[in-house]
């Protein structure tokens, strides 16, 4: 039985279209992107800060509105209250991290 040219044509091209229909299930989803992934080594609070707090406490205060002793004392005081909890999916924001944030980014 021979088959047409318009009949192979069909064919292939179905044939292709499974091909890249299967290709694009395996394809997998990432959680968190890749920048997120960096965040410990690369983020603000990994780099800048800590050079602050360890280099110039003048520009640390101006940063934060607080000296690094102030910070600690508050980071002491509400860290049981902002921690959150680890998953298999992801690692939770530190509360310094959530406190060096939300002083950051206060209004007051």
């Amino acid at each position: 039985m021979a088959l047409s040219m318009i009949q192979r044509k069909k064919i292939l091209a179905i044939l292709f279209f499974l091909r890249i229909r299967r290709r694009r299930r395996r394809q997998r989803r990432i959680w968190a992107q890749s920048w997120i992934r960096r965040r410990t080594a690369q983020g603000v609070l990994g780099n800048l800060v800590q050079e602050l707090q360890t280099e110039d406490g003048e520009m640390y205060q101006k940063y934060f509105r607080l000296v690094p002793e102030d910070f600690q004392f508050l980071l002491n005081k509400v860290s049981p209250l902002i921690t959150k909890v680890n998953t298999n999916m992801r690692k939770s924001i530190s509360p310094d991290e959530r406190l060096a944030i939300t002083l950051r980014l206060s209004p007051f």
